[in-house]
């Protein structure tokens, strides 16, 4: 905080020439409007022109109305030649208005220059001639050592009087009996009807200096400052205080840095408790107000955090004084670095979460092959039941011959089927080729029309089947399917494709079941809960099994979703 640091010196180095042009007889501060010839000067403790921002300020007739706040209980309005300043040491303002055309410099001839004064809507003094004015003598100061050296410098007094709080005075120029060409507006406010003024800040960053040490350092410099005449607490007796702007950015703080902001004093009140303070730390508002004199101290900062004193009348809560300051972070409080520990978790996560939901899947997927092959345990017996049924129905039937064909296929069908068994997937060209070699052998048994449609386009060697999967429904069928005696059972399968799906459609002309009850037969609910298995193991692919049944005849209806994508 290097304004708390030098805000004592600050203020004698900048404020103190602005306004170093005080008299023995009148108040500091002074403001001038003046020509090459004359100056009118306007002097009181501390006056704020209310209608520019920015002085000196040029002007030219006409002359705007000119309006003030004053502060200080004196004001004294009087007549310079500017010759007479420039002479005896020069002059210093807390703002002024120049006119310096040459055709303005009739309105600033003394000779025939008269003012007027009304005081709270009365008026004070009729026209009187400014050459009337009271002859006095005023001092230059030339610089701040000590001791002062000055000039006497001679004017006319035209108007030295206290006001009181809320008081009004207009003052107006003119020349001879014209209309009045300068009309200055005063309005007489309480310094105490703004926040508490800083006279001055101290502030240690020495990390060995202890805070017990730092506060009597503040309290020897105020004792001094205070016993010297009391010329500090003197030359603030009528400033307004005033809060920092929002728009300024923060004071830069450290760890160790303990500041000390020592504000003006009442007198109207006991000082030992006439203020009130409190800190905020990130704009938290839940910090008490603290009763306290007139000096402040703050110590014990802690880096990576916002500040906000607030200070103000404990008689007079509405007028609150505010210092923001920061204390930059640690290294490891930087943005940067949280951002990278930040990234750095999310990829820890990331890669947490991946290695868990890959050995969760694996061992989901384990799980579902134990069970697939678990269906598959209880799938071969009831084919090889069937296919032995088959072999023993040829011999009652005398169809010797016809036996040893079908023990003789019926040993590779069985070598594929446990072949495949221990796969996850195979071709579907080796599914229908493994389909086709068991219809053959059942049509050994009794003869059936069959037939195979596969759409133009479809690669059976490019597509991946799930083992044995349509085996139970062809069973189905030609076990379960003939009406009787003279009527020709007719099979058909066929594939197309629809987008990235795949349609499989086996079909049958035989006497129906009731396809409301499918989990009946064995085959078709052992195939069901493949599918199932399935199902629940894969994310986008997936397979739909849809089973019509009537007199007329059965189709299953095979869909396997996003099968084609790659």
């Amino acid at each position: 905080m290097q304004l708390f640091r030098h805000l004592y010196i600050a203020v004698l180095l900048v404020l103190v020439p602005v306004v170093a042009a005080f008299g023995q007889r009148t108040p500091r501060a002074h403001n001038f409007v003046y020509n090459d010839s004359t100056v009118i000067q306007i002097a009181n403790n501390y006056t704020l022109n209310l209608d520019v921002d920015y002085q000196p300020y040029d002007i030219r007739l006409p002359f705007n109305d000119q309006h003030y706040k004053v502060y200080g209980k004196r004001l004294a309005i009087s007549v310079f030649r500017m010759k007479e300043l420039v002479d005896n040491g020069g002059y210093s303002i807390g703002g002024s208005f120049r006119d310096t055309l040459p055709e303005d410099a009739h309105v600033f001839e003394t000779a025939t220059m008269y003012y007027q004064a009304s005081r709270n809507g009365k008026e004070e003094t009729g026209w009187l001639p400014v050459s009337a004015g009271r002859p006095y003598t005023d001092s230059f100061y030339a610089n701040l050592d000590k001791p002062y050296k000055h000039w006497p410098q001679k004017g006319l007094m035209l108007y030295d009087m206290m006001l009181e709080n809320g008081d009004s005075l207009v003052f107006r120029f003119r020349q001879r009996q014209e209309a009045p060409f300068l009309t200055m507006h005063f309005s007489k406010v309480d310094a105490l009807l703004s926040p508490p003024l800083v006279m001055y800040g101290m502030d240690n960053h020495d990390p060995t200096m202890t805070l017990t040490e730092f506060v009597r350092d503040v309290y020897e410099k105020q004792r001094a400052i205070s016993g010297n005449a009391g010329e500090t607490e003197r030359f603030y007796e009528d400033w307004p205080g005033r809060t920092e702007p929002e728009s300024k950015p923060p004071a830069k703080l450290f760890p160790d840095t303990k500041s000390a902001m020592v504000f003006r004093p009442r007198r109207d009140v006991p000082n030992d408790s006439a203020f009130e303070y409190r800190l905020l730390v990130n704009g938290d508002t839940r910090a008490v107000w603290r009763k306290s004199n007139n000096i402040i101290i703050v110590a014990d900062l802690q880096a990576g955090n916002n500040y906000r004193l607030e200070v103000r009348y404990a008689d007079k809560p509405q007028f609150v004084f505010v210092k923001r300051f920061y204390v930059p972070g640690n290294w490891y409080q930087a943005p940067w670095f949280l951002i990278v520990v930040a990234i750095g978790l999310l990829l820890l996560a990331g890669l947490l979460f991946y290695w868990f939901r890959n050995r969760w899947r694996k061992r989901q997927q384990e799980a579902q092959r134990m069970r697939t092959r678990a269906l598959y345990t209880q799938l071969n017996p009831h084919f090889l039941f069937n296919a032995l049924g088959s072999i023993q129905g040829l011999l009652n039937e005398g169809e010797v011959e016809k036996a040893n064909h079908y023990l003789s296929g019926f040993g590779g069908l069985l070598r594929n089927t446990l072949q495949n068994g221990e796969r996850d997937s195979i071709s579907l060209d080796q599914e229908l080729k493994h389909l086709q070699s068991y219809i053959r052998l059942e049509q050994l048994r009794q003869p059936f029309d069959f037939t195979l449609e596969v759409a133009p386009g479809v690669n059976l060697a490019a597509i991946d089947m799930l083992p044995l999967l349509f085996q139970p429904i062809v069973e189905n069928a030609v076990k379960h399917g003939f009406r009787g005696k003279g009527e020709t059972l007719a099979l058909g399968i066929s594939l197309r494709t629809e987008g990235a799906d795949l349609l499989v459609e086996i079909a049958d002309n035989g006497k129906g079941f009731d396809a409301s009850r499918p989990a009946e037969g064995k085959g078709l609910r052992l195939t069901a809960d493949r599918i199932a298995l399935f199902n629940q193991a894969e994310r986008r692919k997936k397979v739909r099994l849809q089973l019509e049944s009537a007199q007329s005849g059965t189709t299953a209806y095979f869909t396997f979703k996003n099968w084609l994508d790659d």
